[in-house]
């Protein structure tokens, strides 16, 4: 009877991404050729012992832990968010702003009121150039969205 090596396989841990087998902390069990051959000699991988497969298990729930934090922070963010409307005063003329108001203006009006918002955070389709009441919206990352109200005012 032949004994076939290429039909072994080792349980491993991904240490970072490889497209098309997984992600970085991800448990695969991978042909033995490929990895002792490839993933270990890169140390892309590490082979999944009982201790390793634990800390991975441990590190997945504290970072589990950690995303349901921040989400939560950013929904709470959000709320403080829906409430407030954004007062830009600018130079004008019959309407038209001098220049015009984007998302770093509206990111620095946001900080004036305590509310630390990137700019990359707001979606303004293109600047406002005139006075009067925009909706807009905000995204704080992941599902959470929010619009507010700028209202531009003449100076």
């Amino acid at each position: 009877m032949a004994f076939h090596a290429y039909n072994k396989k080792m349980k491993i841990i991904l240490v970072k991404d490889i497209k098309g087998l997984g992600k970085a902390g991800d448990i695969k069990e991978v042909a033995d050729g490929y990895a002792r051959n490839f993933l270990l000699p890169q140390k892309i991988a590490e082979v999944a012992t009982e201790n390793a497969v634990k800390e991975v298990e441990e590190l997945a729930k504290k970072r589990a832990r950690e995303e349901k934090e921040k989400l939560a922070e950013k929904q709470k963010l959000a709320e403080k968010l829906k409430s407030k409307a954004v007062k830009i005063k600018a130079k004008e003329k019959g309407g038209k702003l001098f220049g015009s108001i984007g998302a770093k203006e509206i990111s620095a009006e946001l900080g004036k009121m305590g509310l630390k918002i990137a700019e990359k955070s707001i979606a303004i389709e293109k600047p406002i150039k005139e006075i009067g009441e925009k909706e807009i919206a905000v995204k704080l990352g992941g599902e959470v969205e929010v619009r507010i109200k700028v209202v531009v005012e003449k100076e």
